[in-house]
């Protein structure tokens, strides 16, 4: 409903009576006070007037509204009053200034008939004291008489005209003694500048007869024209000089001879009468009407007859649409552009005829349905030009200055389009054109929303896209009026909490309640710099000149307010785009507790910032805070808002985008249908009592119209998410899995562009041709590299079709016609020096970009397919074709994983490995796993690419790093930061397991540096070098040095020493051991590289080719396991078990590997103050895990786990216990390591199924041959039985003996078996060797390879290099006999019997 309250209007007051400025009354119009001072209601409003003629800046509309009302409401008072003359010269010299000072031609015609009527009324009921008021008037006449012919005009042409005026003294009483010298003046002059005027004109007959043709003669059209021909004018001239010639005493004569001829007003009458009588003359009703348009057009381009200009426009309008309607078609196009031709000169003087002349003009074309004629008809319209806003500034009556025909022009456009909006898209499209370029200036209280919704009911779905450019443009898509809610409150409280003092801020409130547009954000920007800078230039074009004068650029109301906002520069605040998006909280939190700002001032900037952010999202569409929009049309009813605050709510941006999506398609629906819905208006009137400004507020509510409002706001949202999605997907690289990515993507795009009215034939037969390659196998990168090439052809035809070849050809033409310095700014260069045509493709640039940039995800699109067709480019122009097709099914999204987060698509053991597979199990069962992540064996498929197109290396690279720096905020240490620094160990892990075959480092990320950082963060130098020792022996064997080059020198630096064992070290001669491999690795020429990540990245590399290893290449051969397989690397953050003599590391078996189907009893090697890989490579003398282990095995030692480290162990058999007997594995083989020996500093390092678990009859010695002079020493058995046999060294001795003997078994002796002796072993029948353990890579490969195996013999000094082996006492060279028990671990002297079981 709407519910209007009127007030009935009050004429200009002071503004506000706190910030008027102190205009004193100009002393020359006390009389005019005097002669009212009885009148208490007139002198108010006269005190009022006559401080506004005092004002610098006048009001002139106001000061000619306000001088009629005392001129004519008031004389009586002036009649009766002494000083009436005084007064009525007073009032007739303010005329007089409109008409010299005022500038405006409208309002200086608007005095001039004003002064006229009042001279008129002075003579007509001045009565009997017109005797005192006679010298005014002959005054007046004489001035009257004197201005030049452009003033002067203004009287000859007024509605009060001379001629009357004159009469009107005539008929004054005989016996007033009037002096009629002026007036006879004037009126002389009066009649010969009328009939000058007039003879300057053309002859109206033959003017007429001329356009009609030669073959066109009417006999009466003499008579039609005697009364305005030259003729009769001549005649009229001749006439006035007569009487101007003639002497007489009485002066009334020979002003009766001259009021004995018509006057302009005369004339102009008869010129009105001439159409009427021509349409009478013609032969027929269509030939009548022809001829009176064709007379009607004449009139409008005689400026003397502006009097009737507008009637006869609507004469106009009246006979074209007769004519259109009964016209032959093949002569409207004439009519049409006779028409224009005329408004083309008229629109600017008569606005609002004109348009509506255009507007039955089009009516009448439109209704012919031929498109040729209708884009003639558009094609003059837009030739016509377009009424721009023209803003320039604020007046003191507080209105905003704009051209008012403005919001007509579009109101009469939008009601042309409505008629067939199919048939319109020139016209549209022009529209559209000039509110981007020129500007749209549309208030709250204009209810454009109503011209909206006509809009929106017409038939817009076949140029949906244009309705939408041409809506987005209008900032109406709200629905409160004025400043309501929470808007109103913050706008009053910035203007009370200092009082209304602040001229600035009280004229910035009541701009917002009362006369409210999109302008005012550009207003509040400006206060905000002017609060910033202090200068307030920046505001002038937004405040009434007398509220400018008020402003300064320093005192109380700025000084606070500008240090907050530079405080808030300061902090990093980008003002004013940051408000926007600023949360209220946050804001507050930057301006709390800051000593030096005043907390008043800090609340004002506050509620700036909150009332500039709520205007913001009132007037744009920019997606910030959707709640309270909802919560409106919540309660109007709008349908399945809960299904978009679904959507809003929905985390992952897929699917939120999707669901968005959706749900525009449902609004689509509902602004397309042909129902029409109840429009809620609420609206109320009041007239605003400080500057009779009419106020509106209330809301506005129409289904469709707030569905597109949504529509607009929720798209800002799709875009921003579309944007998300592309930035999602790593387009650095293009595989057929990123295909998959982008053709799923390209999906919601394409729902996108048939959403937003740009449909593409040509891109849904491109998508379906990508959707068939993708199941295709074998389709190349280059085939997809067309296929992309098509997409992005049907893109830009998109563009063409819907942006371009639309708006091209109606922007160029709307440019050259229009005045350039209407343009908005934001087209315009920074300087001047920019030539027209320089102009105008800047401008066309500028034009085209925003509309694409505000469309549905299309520039979004067009960034996506540019960003894939330059990789594939690339990936094209980089790689042959066998490495493009290698590089295609690559997916970089399956390359890594982090062991705590597994990607669900890449969680099994072919890409993970079985170390990485268990790994990710054991975390996720809660047991303690060093932090980390997989590069997964899609890394190693594919590892030939990433090393060689750079490209896919980078990508490596980040995701490398991406969970380094994960792995960093787990661990709270930094990968290569020496103070406080995190070390990685890097390990292989294929699908099936190959102990000791492939490349393992610990302490990666360290160096020299780093070394001393960790010394001097753990106070333990030893550990800190001893950890550096150990990553440059790794490092310098995979570059070539042997374990023995490494040996030698530890060697000799226990020598020098004195010590057996390197844990007697200091922290410097460990120093000095680390630095002496380091100068052993550069001897060799190779550089030990310093940076952490150039070791990882290499360490990673070399892991992944020692796949490609022999001793790799060996074991599968030997063990018959598929060369296809590949191996993925696990990067985990290092634990020490070299950290101390608490420390240490070790595998246990869940079981007794020598008695299958045992029940859970921990078996296995464990070694204090060690890394894990000293007991898996057998590098070091190891313990026993358990008591019963220890007994059994007959170890020379006191030490178990299960003693010294009873929390170990008591943890280690829990995690196994869990494992058997909750999770349901198989017996187990675990590697783990111990930083202290608490439950809480144990880690598991890997998990694998028992290879050492068979129990089989083996062959035992005979008892009667166990003598004890032939026990040489006791190790540790690990598979196998008795076996006796010569004693060989290297693989010639093999193929020696082979040869010799074939039936004789061999037996390889080594300190320790490194991986590369994989040959030597799966030759040899029987291995022993002096160090490891029953878990050592050489106990698990020799039972595996089904050997006899005794490990861990400490009494054993194997010198490889001179071929012997060294007991206690004896010494066996290469081919003696020797004899082991696999299963005891005893060694024996020479050849012994053996005993079948």
């Amino acid at each position: 409903m709407n519910t209007t309250a009127k007030f009935q209007s009050k004429a200009l007051e002071v503004n506000i009576a706190d910030y008027h400025v102190d205009v004193a009354v100009d002393p020359k119009y006390f009389p005019l006070q005097d002669i009212m001072s009885q009148y208490y209601g007139v002198m108010e409003r006269l005190n009022t007037f006559l401080s506004e003629l005092s004002h610098p800046y006048k009001n002139w509309s106001f000061i000619v509204q306000e001088a009629r009302c005392f001129s004519l409401d008031y004389f009586h008072l002036l009649k009766t009053h002494a000083r009436g003359p005084e007064g009525v010269a007073l009032l007739l010299g303010i005329f007089f200034s409109v008409l010299e000072e005022s500038g405006d031609a409208g309002i200086q015609s608007e005095a001039a008939d004003n002064l006229l009527l009042f001279l008129d009324k002075i003579v007509k009921d001045a009565d009997a004291d017109l005797p005192r008021f006679l010298g005014v008037v002959d005054l007046a006449l004489l001035r009257i008489h004197d201005y030049s012919d452009p003033v002067f005009t203004l009287f000859a042409r007024s509605y009060y005209s001379i001629k009357r005026l004159t009469e009107s003294l005539g008929e004054t009483d005989s016996n007033v003694p009037v002096d009629f010298s002026g007036i006879h003046r004037l009126l002389l002059r009066y009649f010969r500048y009328t009939y000058t005027y007039w003879l300057a004109e053309k002859d109206p007959q033959r003017w007429f007869e001329k356009e009609l043709g030669k073959g066109v003669k009417q006999a009466g059209f003499d008579e039609i024209f005697k009364e305005i021909s030259r003729e009769k004018i001549n005649r009229l001239l001749e006439a006035v000089e007569k009487c101007a010639q003639i002497r007489s005493s009485n002066p009334r004569k020979t002003i009766s001879c001259l009021l004995d001829n018509p006057g302009h007003h005369e004339i102009v009458d008869a010129y009105r009468q001439v159409p009427q009588k021509i349409f009478s003359a013609a032969p027929d009703v269509r030939t009548g009407h022809q001829w009176e348009l064709i007379f009607l057009f004449h009139i409008m381009n005689i400026s003397g007859l502006s009097a009737i200009h507008e009637e006869t426009l609507r004469e106009i309008n009246r006979t074209l649409t007769w004519l259109i309607n009964h016209q032959e078609r093949k002569d409207l196009r004439r009519l049409i552009q006779k028409t224009f031709s005329i408004l083309k000169t008229e629109t600017l003087r008569y606005p609002a005829t004109a348009l509506n002349c255009v507007l039955n003009t089009g009516k009448g074309a439109y209704s012919t349905d031929e498109i040729e004629l209708i884009n003639f008809f558009i094609d003059s319209v837009i030739d016509l030009g377009f009424q721009t806003p023209m803003i320039d500034g604020v007046g003191n009556d507080w209105q905003i200055r704009m051209n008012s025909a403005h919001l007509q022009n579009i109101r009469t456009w939008l009601e042309i389009i409505e008629i067939n909006p199919k048939l319109s898209i020139r016209m549209l499209s022009s529209l559209i054109i000039y509110l981007s370029i020129f500007g749209v200036f549309i208030k709250d209280t204009d209810l454009f929303p109503r011209d909206v919704t006509r809009l929106l009911n017409s038939n817009i779905g076949p140029v949906y896209n244009l309705i939408k450019q041409l809506a987005k443009l209008f900032p109406v898509f709200f629905n409160d009026i004025g400043a309501e809610g929470k808007l109103r409150d913050i706008s009053t409280e910035i203007d009370e909490i200092c009082h209304r003092k602040d001229p600035l801020v009280h004229f910035l409130r009541k701009q917002s309640h009362v006369e409210s547009s999109n302008r005012i954000i550009a207003f509040m920007e400006a206060v905000l710099k002017y609060w910033e800078t202090g200068n307030k230039a920046v505001i002038q074009s937004y405040v009434p000149p007398n509220i400018y004068d008020q402003i300064q650029a320093q005192g109380f109301y700025i000084d606070g307010v500008g240090k907050v906002i530079n405080y808030l520069i300061a902090q990093g605040v980008s003002l004013p785009e940051e408000l926007i998006y600023l949360k209220e909280d946050r804001l507050r939190g930057l301006l709390e507790n800051v000593s030096e700002l005043d907390q008043t001032d800090v609340r004002r900037v506050e509620l700036a910032a909150g009332m500039y952010k709520l205007l913001y999202q009132k007037y744009h569409f920019d997606f910030v805070e959707m709640n309270h929009y909802i919560a409106q049309l919540r309660a109007e009813a709008f349908p399945d808002l809960d299904r978009l605050k679904e959507a809003l709510l929905e985390t992952d941006p897929r699917k939120r985008l999707t669901q968005l999506v959706e749900y525009l398609d449902q609004l689509k629906s509902l602004i397309l249908s042909e129902k029409t819905y109840a429009v809620r208006e609420d609206i109320y009137k009041k007239r605003h009592v400080a500057a009779d400004i009419p106020s509106m507020y209330g809301s506005y509510h129409e289904l469709k119209f707030d569905a597109m409002g949504l529509t607009f706001r929720i798209e800002s949202l799709v875009n921003v998410l579309f944007e998300e999605l592309v930035d999602q997907i790593d387009l650095s690289l293009i595989t057929k899995a990123t295909f998959f990515q982008i053709y799923d993507l390209l999906q919601l795009f394409n729902r996108a562009l048939k959403l937003d009215g740009t449909p593409s034939v040509e891109f849904d037969g491109q998508m379906e041709l990508l959707a068939h390659a993708l199941q295709v196998r074998g389709f190349s990168l280059t085939q997809y590299l067309d296929i992309f090439k098509g997409i992005t052809r049907a893109v830009k035809n998109i563009i063409n079709d819907y942006f371009n070849n639309i708006h091209g050809r109606n922007l160029n033409r709307i440019l050259s016609i229009m005045p350039l310095d209407q343009i908005l700014p934001k087209y315009l260069p920074q300087n001047d020096t920019m030539d027209s045509e320089r102009l105008q493709h800047r401008v066309s640039e500028i034009f085209f970009r925003d509309r694409i940039s505000l469309s549905l995800g299309l520039p979004q699109l067009d960034l996506f397919l540019s960003r894939i067709l330059s990789t594939l480019f690339r990936q094209a122009d980089k790689l042959p074709k066998a490495k493009l097709h290698l590089l295609l099914n690559y997916d970089p999204k399956h390359a890594m994983t982090c062991i705590g987060n597994v990607d669900k698509k890449i969680n099994g053991v072919i890409h993970l490995g079985n170390k990485g597979y268990n790994l990710t199990k054991l975390h996720g069962f809660g047991l303690s796993v060093p932090p980390g992540f997989i590069i997964t064996t899609e890394v190693f498929r594919c590892r030939e690419i990433i090393a060689s197109y750079p490209p896919a290396e980078q990508n490596f690279r980040e995701q490398v790093q991406r969970h380094i720096a994960a792995l960093e905020k787990i661990t709270g240490k930094v990968f290569g930061d020496s103070r406080n620094p995190m070390l990685l160990s890097v390990r292989s892990g294929s699908s099936i397991s190959q102990p000791g075959m492939l490349d393992t480092f610990l302490d990666v990320g360290i160096n020299e540096q780093i070394a001393r950082g960790i010394a001097a963060r753990t106070g333990n130098a030893w550990f800190a070098w001893d950890n550096y020792r150990r990553f440059l022996q790794c490092y310098g064997m995979i570059l070539g040095l042997t374990r023995n080059d490494f040996d030698a020198i530890i060697a000799q630096h226990k020598q020098k020493a004195g010590i057996p064992y390197k844990r007697g070290f200091t922290g410097e001669q460990m120093k000095a051991l680390a630095l002496a491999y380091k100068q052993r690795i550069l001897d060799e020429g190779i550089q030990v590289l310093d940076n952490p990540y150039d070791q990882l990245y290499l360490t990673i590399n070399k892991v992944l080719g020692s796949w490609e290893s022999p001793r790799a290449k060996t074991y599968r051969s030997i063990m018959g396991i598929s060369d296809d397989w590949g191996t993925a690397v696990t990067v985990q953050s290092m634990v020490f078990g070299n950290l101390s003599r608490q420390s240490g590391t070790g595998v246990f078996f869940t079981h007794n590997p020598r008695w299958a189907g045992d029940t859970l009893n921990l078996w296995g090697d464990f070694t204090i103050g060690n890394q894990g890989e000293d007991v898996v490579a057998g590098l070091v003398k190891t313990l026993p895990v358990s008591n019963n282990q220890r007994e059994l095995e007959v170890r020379k030692t006191g030490i178990s786990l299960e003693t010294h480290f009873p929390d170990v162990y008591k943890t280690m058999k829990q995690w196994a216990k869990h494992l058997i007997f909750e999770r349901g594995w198989s017996p187990q083989e675990i590697e783990f390591t111990f930083e202290g020996s608490s439950a809480g500093q144990i880690y598991l390092l890997q998990s694998r199924d028992m290879a050492i678990r068979e129990s089989e009859k083996v062959a035992l010695f005979d008892p009667d041959g166990l003598r004890p002079e032939k026990f040489l020493a006791h190790g540790i058995g690990v598979s196998g039985g008795a076996m006796t046999g010569r004693l060989v060294f290297s693989i010639e001795e093999i193929d020696k003996w082979r040869t010799l003997e074939p039936e004789r078994h061999l037996i390889l002796a080594r300190n320790d078996t490194a991986p590369d002796d994989i040959r030597e072993i799966f030759a040899a029948d029987g291995l022993l060797t002096a160090r490891g353990g029953l878990t050592s890579h050489a106990s698990v490969v020799a039972h595996q390879l089904g050997k006899t195996c005794v490990v861990g013999c400490a009494d054993l000094v194997c010198d490889e290099k001179e071929k012997r082996c060294m007991f206690r006492n004896a010494v066996l060279l290469s081919g003696d006999e020797i004899s082991i028990d696999g299963q005891e671990g005893s060694v024996y002297l020479g050849y012994m019997k053996i005993r079948k079981t």
